[in-house]
């Protein structure tokens, strides 16, 4: 299991909110969770965009027992690489190899990993995959920036910079539970008032560094 240090990664571990300004529909109002950001570009997924793809199907091609909610639906992550999967999720024990991210957050990029034990054994194909107790997402493609594009979008404007805190920590922004817990179609309002910004205020406040 690897533990990625977001010591040194500036944005690691924030999430993005878009201005109502930006015209990419590819990002309208998303709420973008970063998983890695540095000298040579930035990588993160869209969190607040469902697809109409299910769960429930994703399990039954892993030949998986689908135990959650019929309707949760697939996110879609980025216009990037969009048959390339990404999942969060609190169950460390679903994939030994899963990155931790976060207190109470991994990130597996192969659901396969998924259907084994921590000795690469084949797990039962009744296993229940969407238990009450357990929190996860499921997404499909990614965002991507080159190296100083998304420092000059945010200097732009383009983005509003929310904090992931941890338990603990004093700093404003949202918990891990956050990201699962709130439906996509609250998140970006959400995410925004939990840094005492008023969505509407950011009209017309395209370019102010204030929003920053």
């Amino acid at each position: 299991m690897t533990i990625i240090d977001r010591s040194e990664r500036g944005l690691t571990r924030h999430l993005l909110c878009a201005v109502p300004q930006l015209l990419d529909p590819n990002f309208h109002r998303s709420v973008v969770f970063m998983l890695d950001h540095g000298e040579d570009g930035a990588l993160g997924l869209v969190l607040n965009s469902p697809m109409r793809t299910t769960l429930l199907e994703v399990a039954r091609s892993l030949s998986l027992e689908w135990a959650g909610d019929p309707d949760s639906r697939v996110r879609l992550g980025g216009p990037v690489e969009q048959i390339r999967g990404w999942f969060l999720h609190d169950q460390p024990e679903w994939d030994t190899e899963a990155d931790q991210l976060a207190s109470g957050l991994w990130l597996t990029t192969s659901l396969e990993s998924v259907k084994r034990d921590g000795e690469g054994a084949e797990r039962s194909e009744h296993m229940r995959f969407g238990a009450d107790d357990a929190h996860f997402m499921f997404l499909l493609g990614y965002a991507g920036w080159g190296g100083g594009q998304l420092e000059a979008e945010i200097a732009g404007g383009s983005w509003v910079v929310v904090p992931v805190v941890e338990d603990g920590e004093d700093d404003i922004g949202v918990d891990v539970d956050f990201l699962f817990d709130c439906e996509p179609e609250r998140m970006w309002v959400e995410a925004l008032h939990a840094i005492g910004v008023d969505p509407q205020r950011l009209v017309g406040m395209q370019g102010s560094a204030g929003l920053h």
